[in-house]
């Protein structure tokens, strides 16, 4: 063969291979006919009502029966359309579950438009919907509740799924919260539960004051005066006690911020950050490794630790109308402390006991 036609078939062969993977991506260039977004399936989208609300649309068919088993005081049974069986209770007490219990009906779909008042040890592992109040026993297993009104777990129980309760939320001491509580209205845990993801107006650890605010420092809004200075530090770096620091630090070392100092800004540190007694932090507030709030400290904006997050008592982060965020892989929050919005462990949040 000739050399020279042998050498032009090589080039063309290695030229050839580093062209066709790109043929896709010229045409697509050219036509762009996939340039629409992609499509969010909702059970991802992270809207933590998704699962309460699908569930209400799923028992709207139960309604009427429902409300004629209110009505006559009796217990119906049946399937739903996609093959779930369910219980429907038109009176509920005590001794009615546990005979529920023994005719093993805790493994069906159960709706009530009256109050449930649920027995100790009792495992539900199906959705259980609850027209009126929702209380549970101690140590109940639950797989999910919709509570239109108030939802109230017993000492020791546990939730694998999901609860919304469109009144209020409460878990007694030593509860395990593994899925998603929201509530339209307050949660509050006691001692020793633990909890993934929450979501309220108001959150409350423990026994907290009527106006959590009320004694802990105040701040003058930067809305007026214009974007505020910006402060960067390479190293560690201490903010003295009653000091007020007007803008946003930033600090590439270990923060430490002493009592009753005041920021009116943003704070952010590259290492670990220790927040002292009475702190406030008009702006958010974020480590990329372990944080701890002391106590009395006022929080306005988003509290986000990249590894470990303590809370001590009487803290608060955010207010009712300006709801935020709190979110650390790992987070122990003790008793008396406010939370407006969301708080949310990615791997575990424990209640501790005051200290």
């Amino acid at each position: 063969m000739n050399p020279y036609l042998a050498v032009a078939v090589l080039v063309c062969t290695v030229g050839l291979m580093f062209v066709l993977p790109l043929i896709p991506a010229l045409v697509e260039l050219r036509r762009k006919s996939d340039a629409l977004p992609l499509s969010v399936v909702q059970q991802n989208a992270g809207e933590i009502r998704y699962f309460s609300d699908s569930f209400r649309a799923y028992m709207n068919g139960l309604e009427p029966i429902m409300q004629g088993c209110v009505v006559a005081g009796t217990t119906a049974t049946g399937a739903l359309p996609d093959g779930e069986e369910y219980v429907v209770l038109g009176r509920v007490d005590e001794p009615l579950v546990l005979a529920l219990q023994q005719r093993d009906t805790t493994h069906l779909v159960m709706g009530s438009d009256v109050d449930l008042i649920l027995p100790a040890e009792a495992r539900f592992s199906k959705d259980i919907y609850a027209g009126g109040q929702f209380i549970g026993g101690i140590k109940n297993n639950f797989r999910a509740i919709l509570g239109e009104k108030n939802v109230h777990l017993g000492a020791s129980s546990r939730v694998l799924r999901w609860v919304h309760a469109v009144g209020e939320f409460t878990a007694d001491a030593g509860c395990g919260l593994d899925g998603r509580i929201s509530s339209d209205s307050l949660i509050r845990l006691q001692n020793d539960c633990n909890f993934r993801r929450l979501n309220a107006p108001r959150i409350e650890i423990g026994s907290v004051a009527a106006n959590p605010g009320a004694s802990l420092p105040q701040l003058h809004s930067l809305a007026n005066s214009g974007r505020p200075p910006r402060f960067l530090h390479d190293g560690d770096f201490e903010v003295q006690a009653g000091q007020v620091i007007v803008g946003d630090i930033l600090i590439r070392g270990k923060l430490h911020i002493h009592s009753g100092a005041r920021i009116c800004g943003s704070v952010k540190s590259v290492e670990d950050a220790v927040i002292a007694a009475g702190v406030a932090v008009e702006g958010s507030l974020i480590s990329a490794q372990k944080m701890r709030i002391g106590p009395h400290c006022a929080i306005h904006g988003p509290v986000i630790a990249e590894r470990e997050l303590a809370i001590a008592r009487g803290s608060r982060c955010g207010t009712l109308e300006h709801p935020t965020t709190v979110s650390a892989p790992k987070i122990e929050i003790e008793e008396g402390v406010a939370v407006f919005g969301t708080l949310w462990a990615r791997d575990y949040g424990q209640v501790v006991a005051t200290q």
